[in-house]
């Protein structure tokens, strides 16, 4: 009969108690993680994994292999407290703190009779397979289907939310549009304040100069902007739409820009114009992050990283907001890919959409396959299908639509001007 409440123990001492219980015949199973926040798909885990035998043993993760696989900022939970939570479910028998970055070694020791893994996991993304195969280990995948994720909710209770009580309707020198409360001011008392005087572009560094738009990046008083200016306004969403996403993806728990002024009004030659100004986004862009990274990195951090994009992308899809053009530089990385939704922040919001109920593979197939067409430059094939199988919830077997729909679209925007130019660079396959 199982204890109530299991025991956490150093390697040794499990060892020997695992001895004594085998001796009784009793069958192991074996299962690992970070747990770090305990959330109810850790929970459904353990329990279907206590169910395939007599002892249940976790492997926790210790602090230094959380943080090199999640990045900076975790763990949240230190490595003691979490293994006493892990122990306090029900039908784990016995909890060990282990320093690896993979339990090879303590499978070696342990010899379980099953391994158990959630189900992100599959024969060919389970890091220890190859010596399951080798010790005759069983392994099981349990749990739901990754529907609960510990950066999903890091990303919910740390969001940069902008009160909506914040937000001020402004006119300025004939122009109409919206404000962060104070910033109108401060961007006046820099000569940033009118849509004339951003349109004038005299301030700052150009980052990006588009046929009917222009960015640039501004340094003021300790603080740094980027002004997006259209002159010659076309039809579509305008600044205040783009101010409105912003504001949208924070409210949700995801991560952009601080929006401080979006104004809209005629230009000096007295066309429609408009103008938005937002704060930087701390970190830099996912292509270059990328570029720089991906040569040098091992298999663990590559998966981390398509992990951690996977689960970004799905958690903007599942808050059902469509980002057509989700370019991997219009993605920037606050540490490392790896922290997900709490780690990257969506930039050029101006034509997000929502999905009426949810998102299917039509609606999602737009901004999927922008970021694989960008992504092929410095990624590889393997690592896009890593990606996507993380946006799926660690699976592929159900993909044939999306992968479908993501081909199709690849196929009629692959020609086009930006892509074109991403293609000459040279990607890899």
């Amino acid at each position: 009969m199982k204890a109530a409440r299991g025991q956490v123990v150093a390697e040794a001492a499990l060892l020997e108690a695992l001895a004594a219980r085998r001796a009784a015949g009793a069958r192991v199973v074996f299962t690992n993680g970070g747990f770090d926040l305990l959330h109810v798909g850790h929970v459904r885990m353990l329990t279907e994994a206590a169910t395939l035998g007599d002892v249940l043993v976790v492997g926790v993760n210790d602090d230094a292999s959380v943080r090199a696989s999640k990045g900076p900022g975790r763990p949240l939970v230190p490595a003691a407290e979490r293994a006493e939570l892990i122990a306090a479910v029900a039908g784990v028998d016995y909890v060990v703190v282990f320093a690896d970055r993979t339990v090879d070694r303590l499978l070696r020791a342990v010899r379980p009779d099953v391994h158990a893994k959630g189900r992100d996991y599959a024969d060919a993304t389970l890091p220890e397979a190859a010596t399951n195969r080798a010790l005759g280990i069983a392994t099981a995948y349990v749990g739901d289907a990754k529907g609960h994720a510990t950066s999903d909710l890091v990303a919910r209770l740390g969001a940069p939310v902008v009160a909506l009580d914040r937000v001020e309707s402004v006119a300025i020198g004939g122009a109409a549009g919206l404000a962060l409360r104070g910033k109108a001011r401060f961007l006046a008392a820099h000569g940033l304040g009118d849509l004339p005087s951003l349109l004038a572009g005299t301030q700052g560094t150009v980052v990006l100069r588009h046929a009917t738009r222009t960015v640039r990046r501004i340094e003021v008083s300790g603080e740094v902007v980027y002004a997006k200016v259209e002159p010659e306004a076309r039809r579509g969403p305008g600044a205040l739409d783009e101010f409105r996403h912003h504001l949208a993806l924070r409210a949700a728990g995801l991560r952009a820009p601080e929006p401080w002024l979006a104004l809209e009004g005629k230009g000096p030659d007295g066309r429609k114009a408009r103008a938005l100004v937002t704060k930087e986004a701390r970190g830099t862009p996912l292509d270059a992050f990328l570029r720089a990274r991906m040569p040098a990195a091992g298999a663990r951090d590559r998966a981390a990283w398509a992990r951690g994009l996977g689960v970004a992308v799905r958690a903007l899809h599942t808050a059902r907001f469509l980002h057509p053009d989700l370019l991997a530089h219009h993605l920037v990385v606050d540490g490392s890919p790896a922290g997900g939704p709490a780690a990257l922040t969506f930039l050029d919001l101006a034509r997000l959409d929502r999905a009426r109920v949810r998102v299917t593979p039509k609606d999602a197939a737009p901004g999927l396959a922008a970021l694989a067409l960008s992504l092929r430059p410095f990624t590889t094939a393997r690592f896009r299908l890593a990606v996507l199988r993380a946006y799926l919830g660690g699976s592929l077997s159900e993909s044939r639509a999306w992968r479908d729909a993501i081909g199709k679209r690849i196929e009629k925007v692959k020609d086009r001007g930006t892509f074109r130019a991403l293609a000459a660079e040279g990607g890899a396959p």
